[in-house]
């Protein structure tokens, strides 16, 4: 039973492969202003939306206002920032996940919201490795 009204901003690799894993889980929906990225997902079930994301016309009649998890995942961290404010004030989405390249933006990000830096999340997991070998 699909529990969950996700809405995933960015079609990209990432965005993409979470929309595929929680597609049996949730009703999801996927924005990305890129048709290239969109057209990729022809063999998707989920609902699609081509438009900038920016545009709280697009996200309203796409239903974000019945959103229970925002996933932000675009390439550009000032726009996922942005997103994330805006559905935690604007919207009080419950769930916010937000990927920042740059890990020093997080404190820009509403604190309900959960940051997810690959960078930092990299950095722990050599450093963890490294620490490891020396025990050996």
């Amino acid at each position: 039973m699909k529990t969950k009204n996700t809405f995933i901003i960015g079609a990209g690799r990432l965005g993409t492969s979470i929309a595929r894993s929680l597609n049996n889980h949730a009703n999801v929906t996927i924005i990305d202003r890129n048709p290239e990225k969109i057209e990729r997902l022809a063999d998707y079930s989920g609902f699609v939306e081509v438009g900038d994301a920016t545009d709280t016309q697009l996200l309203e009649n796409s239903g974000i206002k019945t959103a229970d998890r925002v996933i932000l995942v675009t390439d550009d961290d000032n726009v996922n920032i942005f997103l994330a404010d805006l559905c935690a004030y604007h919207y009080s989405v419950p769930e916010i996940f937000v990927r920042l390249k740059d890990s020093r933006k997080a404190k820009l990000v509403d604190p309900k919201a959960i940051c997810i830096c690959p960078f930092d999340l990299s950095l722990d997991f050599f450093a963890q490795h490294n620490e490891s070998e020396g025990k050996e």
